[in-house]
């Protein structure tokens, strides 16, 4: 189950406010440096792109499979014990974020209710919470798409690319092996 066009989304706004945080960054820098006229304006957007680029990372990283696992005692474990244990890690990742998409929006309800702004641009202060139920609910999303698949009993899902690649080698190689005995 893929989304080709959230992803896309996601890609794009997560590369066009990464590069922009980028250029905004370098400009503050060779101002400062260079010019020596700081723009007292240009941390905060620097801060707000970067934050905007990576909670949105969040999901593409869920996505891909690319962040953080601790796998040592997890890749020993039988098939049975990993789809449980891929079902209900997935669960707890899905109300984590539910729960953090929740009260992002309650934060930036309250924040635009109040009123309040940025120190140097005066950006209403709702806008950067934004990201927080926006990144939150596309982890939510990329969790509940992996539960279903390790619910399926989808072997990549379960057993990881790699692995799931290994496990269909050594059972080509056996395969091959147990035909080689019989002729």
């Amino acid at each position: 189950m893929r989304v080709k066009w959230l992803e896309k989304l996601e890609e794009y706004a997560s590369g066009v406010l990464f590069v922009g945080g980028m250029l905004v960054s370098l400009y503050g820098v060779i101002m400062r440096y260079i010019f020596n006229m700081p723009p007292v304006w240009s941390l905060e957007i620097f801060e707000t792109l970067m934050v905007w680029s990576i909670f949105i990372g969040f999901g593409m990283a869920l996505r891909e499979n690319h962040h953080i696992v601790v796998d040592l005692v997890y890749d020993r474990l039988p098939y049975g014990i990993k789809r449980i244990l891929s079902v209900v890690s997935n669960l707890f990742g899905l109300v984590f974020c539910i729960l953090m998409t929740y009260f992002g929006i309650v934060m930036t309800a309250l924040t635009k209710e109040q009123g309040t702004v940025t120190i140097d641009v005066g950006i209403p202060l709702w806008i950067p919470f934004l990201i927080m139920p926006v990144g939150m609910g596309l982890m939510a999303f990329y969790f509940l798409l992996k539960m279903i698949k390790a619910l399926k009993g989808d072997k990549e899902e379960i057993l990881g690319h790699l692995s799931h690649q290994q496990h269909a080698q050594q059972r080509q190689h056996h395969e091959s092996f147990h035909q080689e005995i019989k002729a």
